[in-house]
């Protein structure tokens, strides 16, 4: 954006904030009148002599009571404020319509589809029997018909959200016009999901126990109400779509549930037959340091000088390396034991 536009912007968005502020009665600082309009003058005169050059400090003035501005008048924009402020001075007959040009086209769609299905209605072809045969049990003219009458109520529906939308923005002074494809798409959208839960839903089965009125005319119900909320349509798909892969994930997710129960008591038999192992060697040796023990008993018995002391030196050994070796196998058991038999 070249210079002049961008100064041209500012001044023109601090000229629509300052007759809004005090429309609203809102209090204005004194001096961003008295600074907005000299700026404005010098601008005027900067253009008719072929050239705009603002200094440093006019340029952060600027800036400055523009900030101030947009902080008086919010929650409005000074975009918003600057549409409807061009708008209103045009002299189009669809004003009348609406301050923005996105409402004027919605509610000239909105009474498109309305004419459309009061016109539709009178055919004698579009009637309680020739809707509700639906896209299998009709064909042809008859078929053709009854499709855009429930085309006319799913957009009929789908404008209706869209206005109702849109009003709140219009009277905030908050609307953005970057946002006028998603008011389409939602038309859009409305089409799709009114003709899907009017013809590709059963309704039908949902209101059989339903009131005579409900129950004859649902179809045309289903559209307007599946144009007016597409995005609950598009919710309960969405949900649909979650609930088949969950259902479909379920076979791979007992398999594989299987296998790992399969391969955790492989794990657990592995480590019951290491801890019986270590059990049998603790006992052999044991054993043998039982019988390496009453071997020296009996040979200091059958010595002819029995020395009790020595004798009792030996036996302290014997019974403190069993004790050591016997702790040691219980300690690696033990330890074998904590490991994780369960480890995925």
């Amino acid at each position: 954006m070249s210079k002049k536009d961008f100064v041209g912007h500012l001044l023109t968005e601090c000229d629509v904030m300052i007759r809004y502020a005090s429309g609203e009665g809102k209090t204005v600082p004194s001096h961003i009148p008295n600074t907005i309009y000299q700026l404005q003058n010098r601008h005027e005169i900067d253009d008719i002599d072929g050239f705009d050059l603002l200094l440093e400090h006019e340029v952060t003035a600027l800036t400055q009571c523009h900030k101030e501005l947009s902080i008086l008048v919010y929650p409005a924009k000074p975009l918003t404020l600057a549409i409807m402020d061009k708008e209103s001075t045009s002299v189009s007959w669809l004003r009348f319509l609406g301050p923005v040009k996105l409402v004027r086209h919605m509610s000239l769609l909105a009474l498109f589809f309305l004419i459309s299905i009061i016109t539709l209605s009178i055919s004698p072809e579009v009637n309680q029997k020739t809707i509700n045969e639906g896209l299998f049990n009709s064909e042809g003219r008859v078929l053709l018909l009854n499709q855009l009458f429930l085309l006319c109520c799913a957009g009929l529906g789908a404008t209706f959200a869209c206005l109702h939308k849109s009003r709140n923005f219009i009277r905030l002074c908050n609307y953005d016009p970057k946002f006028d494809s998603t008011y389409w798409s939602m038309v859009i959208m409305g089409f799709m999901a009114g003709l899907m839960i009017a013809e590709l839903i059963p309704t039908q089965d949902i209101t059989q126990n339903a009131t005579s009125s409900i129950g004859d005319f649902h179809k045309p119900l289903a559209a307007l109400l599946g144009g007016f909320s597409a995005d609950v349509i598009y919710g309960v798909l969405s949900r649909l779509v979650e609930v088949v892969n969950q259902l479909m994930g379920s076979t791979d997710q007992k398999t594989k549930d299987k296998a790992k129960i399969a391969l955790t008591r492989a794990d657990l038999a592995e480590q019951l037959q290491l801890q019986n192992k270590d059990f049998k060697d603790s006992i052999l040796q044991s054993q043998k340091l039982n019988q390496q023990l009453l071997g020296a008993l009996s040979e200091e018995f059958k010595s002819p000088v029995f020395n009790k002391t020595k004798f009792e030196a030996s036996s302290q050994d014997i019974i403190r390396s069993s004790a050591g070796q016997s702790e040691s196998n219980i300690n690696k058991v033990s330890q074998d034991k904590t490991q994780p038999a369960l480890s995925e």
